[in-house]
C-alpha cells in the first residue's frame, strides 16, 4: 500500500470517530431500534438467499428443458410451456421474497 492511501484511509477514520458521537442515542431508543436493525439484516439474507436459489432453480430447469427439446425436438411446444410456467412460479417466490424484505425495510414492523 502506498502512504497516500495509509493516510486517507486514516483520516476517514478519524473523521468517522469524531463524527460518531452525533449519532449516539438514549438507551431506550436502543431496543426498538436494535429490534428494526436485525429485521433490516434478516431481509436482506432473505433476499439474498431468494435470488441465489432462485437463478440456481432458473438456471437447472432451463438446462432440463434444453436437454429435453435435443432429445425430442417434437415435444418442444410441452417443453416450452412448462417451462414458463415454471420459471413464473420460481420466479414468483423471489418475488414474494422482494415484497416481504420491502415491508421489512420501509414499514419496521416490529419498532415500536
Amino acid at each position: 500500500m502506498s502512504t497516500r492511501s495509509i493516510l486517507t484511509a486514516t483520516l476517514a477514520l478519524v473523521a468517522l470517530g469524531l463524527v460518531s458521537p452525533v449519532y449516539a442515542q438514549d438507551a431506550a431508543a436502543t431496543a426498538s431500534a436494535s429490534v428494526a436493525q436485525w429485521s433490516i439484516i434478516t431481509a436482506g439474507f432473505a433476499l439474498a438467499f431468494a435470488a441465489g436459489l432462485a437463478a440456481l432453480a432458473q438456471g437447472r430447469a432451463v438446462s432440463a428443458a434444453v436437454e429435453s427439446i435435443a432429445r425430442n425436438p417434437s415435444a418442444a411446444g410441452d417443453v416450452r410451456g412448462n417451462l414458463l410456467l415454471g420459471l413464473v412460479l420460481i420466479e414468483s417466490l423471489a418475488i414474494y421474497v422482494l415484497l416481504i424484505s420491502l415491508i421489512l425495510f420501509f414499514l419496521k414492523p416490529f419498532s415500536g
